[in-house]
């Protein structure tokens, strides 16, 4: 079976998106994770690891809405576009 250059194969792996997210403990208890490349995307959590996966969805939301916004992907996510 031949595969059409221009197409990607079926099994295309996307870069990895990554976060530097710094977290840090609350004197009342909670934990604060903040990524700070991105100004305002900090979450709150009862633990570290909730903490850093309501920042990491955060994060998601606001790069999904500047798409939206934008109408463009920046360079540094990978996206592949496939037609059935």
């Amino acid at each position: 079976m031949m595969t059409d250059p221009k197409k990607p194969a079926r099994s295309v792996s996307s870069q990895d998106l990554r976060f530097n997210i710094e977290t840090e403990r609350e004197t009342d208890g909670r934990w604060i994770a903040e990524i700070s490349d991105m100004p305002g995307v900090l979450a709150y959590g009862k633990t570290e690891a909730e903490a850093r996966a309501k920042a990491y969805a955060l994060a998601l939301r606001v790069i999904a809405d500047d798409v939206e916004k934008s109408k463009d992907v920046p360079a540094s996510i990978s996206v592949t576009c496939q037609s059935a």
